[in-house]
């Protein structure tokens, strides 16, 4: 048996049921770790009970405490630890048997400082496999759980954000990415995940949860990416009707032509410019705030633009060249239709769904699932940020480690 010091933590509320499974595949490790810690916290005592009358080879070091996010559990269990190196998983994640002997073999091979879980995502009913097409698919993705690191390099990071539900995780990957240590991330998955929502209504529930905390978070840690969204709020509110809040109209000399049309043109333009710098040189990083707001404020100004088109390029002559009939009910089967076969055959198919799921008909239920994952996530995301920016605050973790 290779010698290696490593503790397992996982953070777990009211998860018994899946927690069993997971104690039992780190037992089944091909290298063993010295322990494993348990952060319960739990509304009851179901965790203790499983524990209490566990058989295993590897010791539980078990800790109870009051309702904590799994950034402050997390953080607690790497305190707990006593061991060279730290292994994350969470209570619905199960590991390949050969998961840290694998792991410890790439550590040795790269020298690396921490080694990112990849983790992909099970589905057993007939709903869950819809939502996994229209959501993760058939890939591996980088997750928290499953992820090995130095403990030193863990406690120098600043640990996890401890007041946030959700992001956490890819907020603390992302800022040890930025501090330029070795980490490796392997091309295939070694974690499976088995907690998948079963029905449609804890669906929308959880991804409105998701948006909202995703919100809060993003503009915690980038309160200059805050105030920027801010900023391009409010010239979508003036500068379109700049014209008409000044006076004297184009005998003003503040008038501007054409104002509206230079500022979508802008935008568009700025969009652009944005994604192709975000392609080239932070492919690695989550979309940020300022990305996001430029998006939801160009979907509203094309919205307006179909909506109005008739009446403004057209003047309501139907003779006219530019007109165009039913131009709302194009616009708005455009998108549709536009937005089912993205999100039904484009991201299936890219993330490695069968064809013989997503065909000849499925396709349209997972492309309807997956719009409204879109169209919920859109009001979280919304009352998130603005409450957050209603009262933001810097983070801790020594302000993000500056």
């Amino acid at each position: 048996m290779v010698e290696f010091s490593l503790c397992v933590v996982v953070p777990v509320r009211n998860d018994s049921q899946y927690l069993k499974s997971v104690l039992t595949k780190i037992n089944c490790q091909s290298l063993a770790p010295k322990s494993i810690i348990i952060i319960d916290s739990s509304t009851d005592d179901a965790v203790h009970e499983l524990i209490k009358y566990f058989e295993g080879d590897v010791s539980i070091i078990y800790h109870r405490m009051n309702k904590a996010y799994p950034g402050k559990a997390r953080n607690i269990g790497v305190k707990l630890a006593s061991s060279d190196w730290i292994a994350f998983l969470d209570s619905k994640t199960l590991p390949e048997d050969d998961w840290l002997e694998r792991y410890h073999h790439l550590i040795e091979a790269y020298h690396a400082d921490a080694i990112f879980g990849v983790t992909m995502f099970n589905a057993k009913t007939y709903f869950q496999k819809i939502l996994r097409s229209a959501t993760y698919g058939n890939v591996g993705h980088i997750t928290v759980p499953g992820t090995l690191v130095k403990r030193q390099v863990f406690i120098d990071s600043g640990g996890f954000m401890e007041h946030v539900r959700m992001g956490e995780d890819i907020e603390w990957r992302e800022r040890l990415v930025n501090k330029g240590l070795k980490i490796y991330t392997p091309d295939y998955s070694i974690v499976s995940y088995n907690g998948l929502p079963d029905n449609f209504l804890s669906t929308l529930k959880k991804y409105v949860n998701s948006a909202y905390h995703t919100a809060r978070l993003n503009i915690l840690i980038k309160v200059k990416d805050a105030y920027l969204s801010l900023i391009l709020i409010l010239s979508a509110i003036i500068l379109p009707k700049w014209n008409y809040l000044i006076t004297g109209w184009d005998t003003n000399p503040l008038f501007i032509p054409h104002v509206t049309k230079i500022y979508l043109i802008s935008i568009v333009f700025l969009l652009m410019i944005y994604k192709l710098l975000h392609y080239l040189f932070f492919n690695n990083m989550s979309q940020a705030l300022f990305s996001k707001t430029l998006q939801i404020i160009l979907i509203i100004f094309l919205t307006l633009v179909a909506l109005n088109w008739n009446a403004v390029i057209a003047d309501w002559v139907e003779d006219a060249v530019l007109y165009i009939p039913h131009i709302t009910k194009i616009y708005v089967l455009s998108v549709v239709l536009g937005s089912l076969l993205y999100r039904g055959l484009y991201l299936p198919l890219k993330r490695k769904v069968k064809q013989d799921f997503i065909f000849p008909l499925t396709w349209i239920v997972v492309g309807f699932l997956g719009l409204s994952l879109d169209m919920v996530k859109a009001p979280g995301y919304i009352a998130g940020s603005i409450l957050s920016l209603i009262r933001i605050k810097l983070p801790s973790v020594e302000e993000i480690s500056n």
